[in-house]
């Protein structure tokens, strides 16, 4: 097969616009390496100026923040993977409990894992991995099976290696193919060697095809490639599955614009702020004049009567607009990406905000994270069905519960929610809503590295709380209990007492 045929691509596999997304998502050095990609050349510019614009503009990836933010919340939120044969709940298998600490055999467990699948994802539009066995009959020894060397395990795929896939009559894939290219030296001092692999997995088996050539002589597409090995992979389907987002839930797809834009106009708005940092002198001499008085630090200027001397700058009518301008795309970036709340500045009208008003502000972002979590939850299924036909095991299926729980909203907006419900007094009228909100407000103010442990703990500690109190209400001659002539007791003031009714 030759280079042009390995190399042809399915229409989902954009290159150019991965390429564009990673470095709108990474920043830093990744973004000034394709600075020219996302900012304009103006009709006007030099090659000497463009270039200097190219190298002072500075960028902010707020896309980044938001998907590290989605991922961080949503796998922040406790799941648990459940094991069924027919209708029975079982207790997960110790291979399945040992795949989940460690996924890769290099110590990743699976919510590492699939947060990482899932954050590639979110730039990526899809993300990909393959479900592994060991290669070979050769026996293992106890080193190498204490590091999962011997069983089934997961690898990561770049968006962009997966060149080209068919999609079968089953949902699954018929067939795949993946490309990955490395720089090899035979010895230290030896020229650079370019090494390019392609495999193409079948639903039985695999085909490799490898080319090897200097650094500096690209081969022609027509070069033939050969087929360097060929090998089962000991599944009865293609081993790669993925995670591919809906339309619209693509989140860098959705608010790339804005954040292209924010960054050109923030570019913009710095050059012309650099640009009047240096006014420039105007001097306006009489008519025949031929010589320009002396100018410099110390020096004097003599002016005839009809001359006159100022300094040209802008009056920054221009830059204002633009400076309000860049907030307005700031707030789109969040805008589009359903978290408003984040885009606030800690203006004294902001700092303001009563906690309901904030938490109003992140219930777009948990609707998304809701929407989001099926997603994953029907990637790890899909992931353990794989893990339990390698064990031969297909009688079990899998169910992942949880992804439910999320704290978008900030400490101070549940804490101030809190204390509104109960000046109203909803927490004495319901001891589940008093649980749960108790619950939430214990959880939002402990360590993000909490065990999950201890957030049970925590719970079942509120639950026993209020189930005595409501209790010591109900008891005769408490407070707020019932009197014996049925009457409610009230305070000497003559309202109802804290849990009496009216």
């Amino acid at each position: 097969m030759d280079i042009n045929a390995l190399n042809t691509r399915h229409p989902l596999c954009d290159v150019d616009t991965f390429t564009r997304y990673s470095a709108l998502y990474t920043g830093g050095r990744a973004f000034r390496a394709v600075v020219p990609t996302f900012l304009c050349r103006q009709p006007q510019d030099t090659d000497k100026v463009y270039a200097l614009r190219c190298k002072e503009a500075a960028y902010t990836p707020y896309v980044g923040q938001i998907v590290r933010a989605y991922a961080g919340t949503l796998f922040s939120s406790p799941y648990a993977i459940r094991a069924k044969r027919g209708d029975q709940d079982v207790e997960l298998a110790d291979e399945y409990a040992a795949f989940k600490e460690d996924v890769d055999a290099c110590g990743t467990d699976a919510t590492a894992f699939f947060k990482d699948r899932f954050r590639s994802a979110l730039v990526f539009g899809a993300s990909y991995w393959i479900v592994e066995l060991p290669r070979g009959a050769a026996p293992v020894d106890a080193e190498e099976e204490a590091r999962g060397l011997d069983r089934v395990r997961l690898s990561s795929l770049d968006a962009a290696s997966v060149l080209d896939w068919e999609v079968g009559d089953d949902g699954g894939y018929a067939w795949v193919k993946t490309y990955e290219s490395a720089l090899r030296r035979s010895a230290p001092g030896e020229p650079l060697r370019v090494v390019d692999t392609w495999r193409v997995y079948w639903p039985d088996y695999v085909d490799v095809f490898r080319l090897e050539y200097p650094q500096n002589k690209k081969p022609r597409p027509t070069t033939q490639v050969p087929l360097v090995d060929s090998y089962t992979h000991g599944f009865s389907r293609v081993p790669i599955l993925s995670l591919r987002l809906p339309d619209g839930m693509w989140l860098l797809d959705s608010a790339a614009d804005a954040q292209v834009e924010h960054f050109r106009l923030s570019a913009a708005l710095g050059w012309s702020l650099r640009r009047c940092a240096y006014p420039i002198a105007v001097l306006k001499l009489r008519q025949g004049a031929d010589e320009v008085p002396p100018m410099g630090p110390g020096l004097g200027i003599r002016l005839d009567t009809e001359e006159s001397f100022e300094w040209a700058e802008p009056s920054g009518a221009a830059l204002v607009v633009l400076r309000d301008e860049i907030k307005s795309k700031k707030d789109e970036i969040y805008r589009v990406s359903q978290q408003m709340a984040m885009s606030v500045d800690n203006s004294s009208a902001a700092l303001g905000r009563s906690g309901l008003s904030k938490m109003q502000d992140a219930a777009a972002a948990d609707a998304c994270l809701r929407d989001y979590a099926q997603v994953v939850r029907e990637a790890i299924e899909a992931t353990m069905e794989f893990v339990s036909n390698a064990h031969e095991d297909y009688d079990t299926t899998f169910h992942v519960d949880g992804f439910d729980s999320f704290s978008t909203a900030d400490v101070e907006a549940i804490v101030d929610a809190a204390k509104a419900a109960s000046e109203l007094g909803i927490e004495d009228a319901s001891e589940t809503y008093r649980v749960e909100v108790y619950t939430r407000v214990a959880h939002a103010l402990l360590p993000a590295d909490a065990r999950q442990d201890v957030k049970d703990a925590i719970r079942k500690e509120i639950k026993r709380s209020a189930r005595a109190t409501k209790r010591a209400k109900a008891a005769p001659g408490s407070p707020g209990s019932a009197q014996p002539n049925g009457e409610s007791r009230t305070t000497p003031g003559g309202t109802p007492a804290p849990g009496s009714e009216d």
